[in-house]
C-alpha cells in the first residue's frame, strides 16, 4: 500500500510539473497582467465618467497628441510585459505570432484574408450595434486636426494591431489553453478579458469587443498565425481613426 501511495503521489507530482511546463509564462505573471487591465479599466471608467461639474462650461476639444502618446506607450508596455513572461519560460515572441511569410504569395494571402475579415467585422459590428442600441448614433473617434495627429493616429492603430493581437490572441489565448486544457474555453476566456477591458466605454462597446475577440481568436486558431488578424486589426483601426468607418 505504501509503495502504491508513493507511486500515485509521484505520478501526480509529475503531472503537475508537466502542466506547469506547458504554461507559456508563469501563472503569477498572467495574474499581474490581468490585474493591470482591471485597474486601468476602473481608472478609465473614472476618467470618462467623472462627477458632473457644478457649472458646466463649453471648451474646445483637447488635442489628441498626449492621449495618442499614452496609448502608444501603454500598448508597447503591455507587449513588453507579455514578452518578459514568455522569456521567463524560454519562449520567443515569434512563437506567439506563428506563421511565416516565405514568399510574396503568402503575404498577399494573409493580406487578402485580413481585408475579408475586416469587411466581415465592420458589417457584423454595425448589425450588432443596431441590435444592442437601435437608437444609437455612430461612434466617431475624434478626427486628427493636423499632420502630427494624423501620423500619430496611424502609429496608434499599428501599435494596437500588433500589440493587442500578440497579448490577447497570442499570450492570453495560449496561456489559458495551457491552464484549462481546452482551446474553446481558452478562446472564450481571452475574448472575455478583451471585452471586460473595454467595459469603461459602456456595455455595448464591451460586448462588441468581446465578439471581436472571438472572431480574431478563431482566426488565430484556424490560421495558426496572428498575421491575418494583425492586418485586419490595423485596417479596422486606421479606417476608424482616419476615415470614420
Amino acid at each position: 500500500m505504501g509503495g502504491q501511495f508513493q507511486g500515485a503521489a509521484a505520478a501526480q507530482t509529475s503531472e503537475g510539473m508537466t502542466a506547469a511546463r506547458a504554461l507559456i509564462a508563469p501563472a503569477w505573471h498572467t495574474v499581474v497582467l490581468i490585474a493591470v487591465f482591471a485597474g486601468l479599466t476602473v481608472l478609465g471608467f473614472l476618467l470618462i465618467h467623472p462627477a458632473a461639474p457644478a457649472h458646466p462650461t463649453s471648451a474646445a476639444p483637447p488635442r489628441l497628441i498626449a492621449i495618442q502618446i499614452q496609448a502608444i506607450v501603454f500598448e508597447w508596455t503591455t507587449l513588453a510585459w507579455a514578452w518578459l513572461g514568455v522569456r521567463l519560460r524560454r519562449g520567443r515572441l515569434r512563437d506567439l505570432i506563428g506563421g511565416r511569410w516565405p514568399n510574396l504569395q503568402s503575404v498577399l494571402r494573409d493580406l487578402a484574408l485580413g481585408v475579408v475579415v475586416w469587411v466581415l467585422w465592420t458589417g457584423l459590428s454595425r448589425y450588432g450595434t443596431r441590435l444592442l442600441e437601435p437608437n444609437h448614433s455612430p461612434d466617431l473617434i475624434p478626427f486628427p486636426r493636423d499632420l502630427i495627429e494624423g501620423s500619430l493616429a496611424v502609429v496608434v492603430a499599428l501599435s494596437a494591431a500588433f500589440c493587442e493581437e500578440v497579448v490577447f490572441r497570442g499570450y492570453f489565448q495560449k496561456q489559458f489553453r495551457a491552464m484549462v486544457g481546452s482551446a474553446i474555453l481558452a478562446l472564450l476566456l481571452q475574448a472575455a478579458v478583451f471585452g471586460a477591458s473595454h467595459i469603461y466605454q459602456g456595455t455595448r462597446i464591451a460586448v462588441l469587443a468581446g465578439f471581436y475577440g472571438l472572431i480574431f481568436g478563431v482566426l488565430a486558431l484556424w490560421r495558426r498565425s496572428l498575421r491575418p488578424g494583425m492586418i485586419a486589426h490595423a485596417i479596422s483601426d486606421i479606417a476608424a481613426r482616419l476615415l470614420q468607418i
